[in-house]
């Protein structure tokens, strides 16, 4: 939810996997909101600084920044103004070996992230 800017979506591990994902989860008329775009850059710095800044590490010890990505599941198409913040914060990511993955044309489940089929214990 955007405009919860300091609460992490969903922390999701499949078992077996290194990988780590962040989801912070759109929902369907989010976008829409005044000031859509501000909240998702105020969302996107709680989540670089929940793994970078040792508050991951803490509640999941086996978490690496590097095996950390942080995935927009949205429910409606991304406006432009949206996916540019993504791309510039993409960019800036890199140097912190953290990910951010989308998918423009939105689609993701009403109702949050489903667990993945083989759910770790994290």
């Amino acid at each position: 939810m955007l405009s919860q800017a300091g609460v992490i979506d969903a922390v999701v591990k499949v078992r077996g996997e290194r990988e780590w994902r962040l989801m912070l989860e759109v929902g369907r008329g989010e976008w829409e909101k005044p000031r859509a775009v501000q909240l998702l850059e105020d969302k996107l710095n709680a989540y670089a600084s929940f793994a970078l800044d040792g508050k991951m590490r803490e509640l999941h010890p086996n978490a690496l920044a590097k095996d950390v990505h942080i995935c927009i599941a949205s429910v409606d198409p991304l406006p432009g103004k949206a996916i540019w913040l993504l791309e510039k914060v993409k960019l800036a990511m890199r140097p912190h070996d953290l990910s951010l993955e989308w998918d423009a044309n939105g689609g993701a489940p009403e109702g949050g992230t489903p667990p993945p089929p083989d759910l770790a214990q994290a």
